[in-house]
Formats: C-alpha cells, structure tokens, sequence
C-alpha cells in the first residue's frame, strides 16, 4: 500500500501538506488539495484506520446537530430518536453530539445568538437541514470559513459547501406521488394540491413540481386544479378545504405534500360528502397511520427518516476520524409505498 512519503512525491508537495490534506486540516489551497486527493485515489491509499481511531478517542470529536420543532412536525420524531441511538453507539469512540432544537422553519434565532455563534469554532462537525433563509446561511458561511463540514439531512442548500446529503429525491418522490393519483383516481383524475412551506422549503417545491412534470408527460388527461397552502391557523385551513369542495366539485384526488401535523387529511375526508376523494401523503407517523387503516388516506410515501438520523453522524465520524470522503456526496433514501393492507 502507498505511504504519505510517495503520495507526496507523485503530487509534488511536502509530507506535512499531505498530512494536512489527510486530516482536513486546512492551510491548503484548492488545487492542491485536489491534486493530492486524485493521487490518493491513484494510488488506492487508504488510511491506518486504526491508529486514526485512537487518534479521535483522544481529540474528543465534538458535532452539532440541529432539529426542528418535533412537536410542530412529528415526521422528525423517528429522525431525532435515531440521531440520539446513534450519538449513545459513538460515545465509545469519544465522540459528543449535541443536540439543539430549532423551533419552526420560520424562526431559527438560535443561530444567532451570540451563545451558538461563539462556540461553532470548537465543533468538529456539524449536522442540519439545509434552509435557505439568511440565519441558516449566515451559520453555514462561518463554518465553511473555520473549515468545519457539514451534513445535510431531509433537504440541503446547493450553494453552501457540504461533505454530503442524506435525505429525499423529492422531485422522485413527486412523480412517484402522480403515479399513485393516477392509480387511485384513475389517469384523467382532477388533483388539487396542498403543501406547508412552498415558499420556504425547496423540497416541498420539488415535489409539487416533480409531481406537475409527471402529469404533463405522462398522464395528459390527468388536470391540476389547484395548488393551496396548508395554515398553521387550523381555522384558515378548514375554510380552505370547504372553498375547494365548492370550487372544485369534480376533485377526486388531493395531494398532501407536507401536512404539517396531518390534520389538514382529516379535515379534506371529513369534508368529503361524495366520498369520491383519494388522499395521496408523504411520510408515516402514528396519526397519519391510524388514517390509513380507517381510508381516510389512500396511500402515503415514506422516506426513511431513521436513515436521515442515524447516517450524517455515522459519515461525520468516518471523515472525521478516518479521513474517510463519502463516495456518493448525495445519499439517497429509498422512497417506499404504504397502504393500509403493508402498514
């Protein structure tokens, strides 16, 4: 196997420079940087795994990891539960996660406050959904200056430096979700949509626009009527399905993207006098199940939420103990299907 001393010599640079490149370590340039990178890769170099295990025992690795408000959002429920399984399983290896609760997508102030601010440079890593709002980015742009990686889950900011992502194809999901409406409405259905956080949140964006592409292509028949907004206001929410009855009689599937706390559901099949309607959700928690069983939704799209906790701190302690780069910088979870007759 190569040594450091050869990698240095085929790259043209110094033992310490490979050192630096090796344990991200900063103080190298771009290209340089890269140039090593593609030397090791040449040379199929792979680090003393063991010896860099002791070495992460002793520098006590230190990770944030920011989660939403569970109680606002109870899909994150099942991703918190699996961070926190897997922060205990790292403790052995002298690794300390730390949690901390963003309280809406709307209100992140947490990561302003001077308190959160001043103790980023003592993080070896960092864990977040990706947000494209000025305090998530503004956090992001100070960690890519202290040279401190980042990973993803649930949705990422394409325009922030990130070791990787690990969350939806969401515009996968949104042709997966025209699919099945066409399936349970049939292929001329008349489809309204309704989201939480269209203009916040990319990834409920891409799903209505891979679900819209879908039908353009594939299904012609198939009509969009509308596409609504879900209210934090329950009040607003049910004037909203009542308005949608009344101008849409002909609907026959609705599309919940991000039902928030699910209720939106409820209130569409309660609403359903005809009981003509097909709900098509995404995601699985215990509310949203119990709908299932009784057909009030018709089918949902799950994402693997244990997955988007558990696998950011596993790809966080290989790089950084390790010095090990995610082959796939973008890590897919696999979408399946639930009906009542699989839950």
């Amino acid at each position: 196997m190569a040594t450091i001393k050869e990698i240095a010599l085929k790259a043209g640079v110094s033992i310490g420079t490979v050192d630096r490149v090796l344990h991200n370590r900063g103080m190298v340039n771009a290209q340089t940087k890269e140039r090593v990178e593609a030397v090791m890769r040449e040379l199929n170099y792979r680090p003393n795994q063991a010896a860099q295990g002791l070495a992460a025992r002793k520098k006590k690795l230190r990770i944030s990891f920011f989660l939403p408000n569970i109680q606002h959002h109870p899909f994150f429920e099942k991703v918190a539960h699996a961070a926190e399984k897997k922060a205990k399983e790292l403790e052995q290896y002298g690794v300390q996660v730390s949690f901390y609760q963003i309280h809406g997508y709307d209100d992140v102030r947490i990561l302003g406050e001077p308190g959160y601010r001043d103790m980023l440079p003592e993080q070896d890593g960092v864990v977040m959904m990706g947000i494209d709002i000025p305090q998530i980015t503004s956090y992001l742009e100070q960690a890519g200056s202290l040279k401190i990686p980042v990973v993803f889950y649930n949705t990422y900011i394409p325009e922030c430096e990130f070791l990787a992502y690990v969350g939806c194809d969401y515009g996968q999901a949104g042709r997966l979700a025209a699919g099945l409406g066409a399936l349970a409405g049939g292929e001329d259905a008349r489809v309204c949509i309704y989201s939480e956080g269209l203009e916040v949140i990319s990834s409920h964006e891409e799903r209505v626009d891979g679900f819209c592409r879908e039908v353009a292509g594939r299904y012609p028949t198939m009509k969009i009527l509308d596409i609504r907004p879900i209210d934090a206001d329950r009040g607003k929410n049910e004037l909203s399905v009542q308005e949608m009855f009344r101008k849409f009689p002909e609907v026959n599937v609705v599309y919940v993207v991000n039902p928030r706390d699910y209720e939106i559901c409820r209130m569409i099949a309660d609403a359903d006098g005809k009981r003509q309607v097909r709900i098509i959700t995404n995601d699985l928690v215990e509310d949203q199940a119990d709908m299932i069983r009784r057909g009030m939704i018709s089918a949902t799209i799950c994402q693997e939420p244990e997955k988007q906790g558990e696998m950011p701190l596993e790809i966080l302690f290989q790089y950084l103990a390790y010095g090990t780069v995610p082959e796939e910088r973008m890590q897919y979870t696999n979408l399946s299907i639930h009906i009542a007759q699989n839950l």
